[in-house]
């Protein structure tokens, strides 16, 4: 059983480190092509940027309760299936094949509905972990998904400064198949059919949007408060997915090209990633869940803060180095604390239904970014994401006091 878990775990993290390359390509690229090739304003930017992250949040629910009826692999299967579809139509559009703003649309959203694999990785996470080590378990994951984003950013933004727009995303066709591949033919159920035929038998149907659920989740006194932070931490760190490289590439600020930003946001997945995958069990240990989220907060909104006033490279460098430290500390605290206070048939449900709130938070963050961006000026998306930042920390500090003995690290 243990060598099997640690295949589970092995596998899940190469198919999201694999999936995850490939998202992270298109990263530099997606603002930057609206920008300069299809001239779109800052709020049409955020907007284009934003629906992958809007249909994920109508659609992920849906995959989350059907991962724990019909197992996680079918799932992360036709996930990554889809986004092997999307980033085809996607790379039509970048290489000029079929160069249509509308074509690009769709193909944002139909990789949005296809990307339920964050939810059913989670749940693969929780089938395996008992609560006690459930936090390094999501950390792991975390992992994978911040050295996707180490290598994919600056792979996207080299090849496309270097050779055009369409050769980075018909390289993430080629690594969403390898991934869908993987998941096929390596990875092995990790849901105890009999859960599964339980599930079954208690199900009650499908809701695009469903807004029980969504409100029993966010009443409920154990899980909620942690939903509603998880909620403010993505939003205010999406801020700035449409806006960073707008700001980056300012021709009377630090004035970077395609290839500069990728490194930029790769750099973030660098930091990100050693914090997930070798300091979590630190944090978790000697300090406790619930106090490490509180400074990660902290420290993501004083990294958001120093960004637009950042004149040089080496300064960014510093600002980027403490944004990345807390987001990379605060969500898999977070999600571990969520985890921890579900039940294991509902793993699944609650896990999609907190990642559906997180996507919605990373289509209204880009939206709101573009929006303040265009009406107020390169510094607001940062200042604004800071002051979110700062009311979910106050808002953290209030009421985790009477939820100390949920965690177990107080």
């Amino acid at each position: 059983m243990e060598s099997r878990n640690r295949t589970a775990f092995f596998v899940i993290f190469l198919t999201i480190f694999i999936d995850l390359l490939g998202f992270g390509i298109i990263i530099p690229l997606l603002p930057d092509f609206l920008k300069n090739v299809t001239m779109a304003n800052e709020s049409m930017i955020g907007l284009v940027v934003g629906i992958f992250s809007l249909m994920q949040f109508i659609f992920t629910p849906v995959w989350g309760s059907m991962s724990d009826i019909y197992g996680r692999k079918p799932i992360l299967v036709m996930s990554l299936a889809g986004n092997v579809v999307s980033y085809f139509l996607m790379a039509l559009v970048f290489a000029g094949i079929y160069p249509s703003l509308t074509l690009l649309i769709i193909s944002r959203a139909l990789a949005g509905i296809f990307s339920a694999n964050l939810s059913a990785a989670q749940s693969v996470v929780s089938d395996l972990t008992t609560k006690e080590n459930r936090s390094k378990g999501m950390g792991i994951i975390g992992a994978a998904f911040g050295l996707g984003f180490v290598f994919g950013p600056a792979l996207g933004g080299l090849l496309a400064f270097n050779f055009g727009y369409g050769v980075p995303l018909f390289l993430a066709v080629i690594f969403s198949l390898i991934a869908t591949l993987l998941c096929i033919f390596v990875f092995r159920e990790t849901l105890d059919k009999s859960l599964m035929e339980e599930n079954k038998r208690n199900f009650k149907g499908v809701t695009i949007i469903n807004f029980k659920g969504v409100h029993d989740v966010i009443a409920n006194r154990n899980v909620g408060i942690f939903v509603i932070i998880f909620f403010f931490i993505t939003f205010s760190f999406a801020n700035i997915h449409a806006t960073f490289l707008l700001f980056a590439e300012r021709k009377d600020g630090l004035s970077l090209n395609q290839e500069d930003v990728g490194l930029l946001l790769s750099f973030i997945g660098v930091i990100g990633a050693i914090v997930q995958g070798g300091m979590i069990k630190f944090f978790k240990n000697k300090i406790g869940e619930e106090k490490s989220l509180i400074i990660g907060n902290i420290m993501t909104g004083i990294g958001l803060a120093l960004i637009p006033f950042c004149t040089t490279i080496p300064v960014m460098l510093g600002a980027l180095t403490i944004l990345a430290f807390g987001n990379g500390l605060n969500n898999p605290m977070v999600l571990g604390l969520i985890s921890q206070n579900v039940g294991q048939d509902e793993q699944g449900s609650v896990l999609g239904i907190n990642q559906a709130l997180g996507s919605l938070a990373r289509f209204l963050g880009p939206l709101w970014g573009g929006f303040i961006y265009q009406s107020f000026g390169y510094h607001s998306p940062f200042i604004s994401g800071a002051f979110f930042m700062i009311l979910i920390t106050i808002f953290s500090l209030y009421y985790l006091k009477p939820a100390k003995s949920i965690g177990t690290g107080s």
